[in-house]
């Protein structure tokens, strides 16, 4: 990456080209004014893309040749040697090459883009710990996303399906059955009813107004999308509205939140990181600005001499029993025990909600469809069948 930087020197504005991966890296310059990052207009190779699937499989298939007592270079060429996927050979040779080289886990993100946890857990890595107990840990975490997705998946397909179904087939109803009705409903012939007239009224509004209205919500969230990447105190705004405030979507994201945590603290420990250094590893790993700032809260009281257990209770993010759970394993000298347990009790009730509100959502989106379905009998055939009645006599 390279950066312009300003400074003064001699009372005199000064310049300089610096290329480095991460400004914290070097010494800047005395009386530095100004940083500005330099965009490349040279021609850029294509960047390669990998999904958290395929990423999976690099380092789970690197665990197991390390657990064979090969070593992390000798692991890389083998597994580039096999591989016939251009993308994932040359991933394996940058890798290689960068462990060579004494950098490290590492690899080139102008030419790779992969999973953000991955280039987190390097970084982690990298400050301190074993390359061999690293890859094992990042296979564990990486099989955790890739268990939460397919969770989700398996819990929300069947419900997202009817929800597509609804919407599909509220389209169908007024921009195809409806104007099919349309002359005879306007005809003296049929008596309309007031959910006839509504139906009717709400089709026109629909059909003046509905580029406005998602115009309208485009606009809105492409707002709230750019004030969100370029405003860090309305993103901890948000953070903490979809953590805390939401109706039952907030409960399901700060399980998953806290079972993130404590699997990645859980990880981090079974590769011989101390307790702290895995509370401090978070912030690489945690996207949610607001449960950021609760684990900064956490660090500071620690290094204050604050115990543990009354950390973790001061954010009022965890429940009496997980709380009692820190203070056993902080009094026995057992905290590696203990979040293995408390994973297990974020994991279990998780699951839980994620299944409670697949549950809810499929009836609910049946009643709407039977809702919708009753509202075009009562508001079209209702009134057809009763001028029907009245040719009888």
């Amino acid at each position: 990456m390279k950066y312009k930087v300003y400074y003064q020197e001699n009372s005199k504005l000064c310049s300089k080209i610096i290329t480095c991966d991460s400004l914290d890296e070097i010494q800047l310059p005395k009386n530095t004014i100004k940083i500005k990052k330099k965009m490349n207009t040279k021609f850029k190779k294509s960047k390669y893309s990998f999904d958290t699937k395929e990423i999976y499989q690099i380092f789970y298939e690197l665990d197991l040749m390390l657990d064979s007592n090969i070593d992390v270079t000798t692991s890389l060429n083998i597994l580039r040697n096999n591989r016939k996927n251009k993308k994932h050979k040359e991933f394996l040779k940058d890798l290689s090459n960068n462990v060579k080289n004494a950098k490290g886990l590492n690899y080139d993100e102008q030419r790779f883009k992969v999973d953000y946890i991955v280039k987190s857990f390097f970084k982690i890595v990298n400050k301190n710990g074993d390359l061999n107990l690293a890859i094992k840990a990042l296979s564990r975490l990486l099989k955790f996303q890739l268990e939460v997705k397919n969770s989700f998946k398996k819990a929300f397909f069947y419900p997202f399906v009817l929800l597509l179904t609804l919407i599909f087939s509220i389209l169908a109803i007024f921009y195809f059955v409806l104007p099919a009705f349309e002359p005879l409903i306007n005809s003296s012939a049929i008596k309309a009813n007031s959910a006839t007239i509504l139906l009717y009224s709400l089709k026109d509004f629909l059909n003046r107004y509905i580029f406005y209205i998602i115009l309208f919500y485009l606009l809105i969230f492409l707002f709230i999308y750019f004030f969100y990447k370029s405003n860090d105190k309305f993103k901890y705004i948000v953070s903490k509205i979809v953590l805390l405030k939401i109706p039952l979507f907030s409960k399901i994201v700060l399980d998953f939140e806290l079972y993130k945590i404590f699997i990645i603290l859980n990880i981090l420990q079974k590769a011989n990181y101390e307790f702290f250094d895995t509370l401090s590893s978070l912030r690489y790993l945690i996207k949610n600005k607001y449960l950021l700032d609760k684990i900064s809260l956490i660090e500071t009281l620690i290094k204050s001499g604050k115990s543990i257990s009354f950390a973790f209770e001061i954010t009022n993010l965890f429940d009496g029993f997980v709380l009692n759970l820190i203070n056993t394993g902080e009094k026995s000298n057992s905290l590696s025990k203990v979040t293995f347990e408390i994973e297990k009790v974020y994991k279990i009730s998780f699951e839980n909600k994620v299944k409670s509100l697949s549950f809810w959502i499929q009836p609910i989106v049946f009643l709407l469809i039977m809702g919708l379905i009753l509202w075009i009998i009562y508001a079209i055939f209702i009134p057809m069948w009763s001028m029907s009645d009245m040719i009888k006599f």
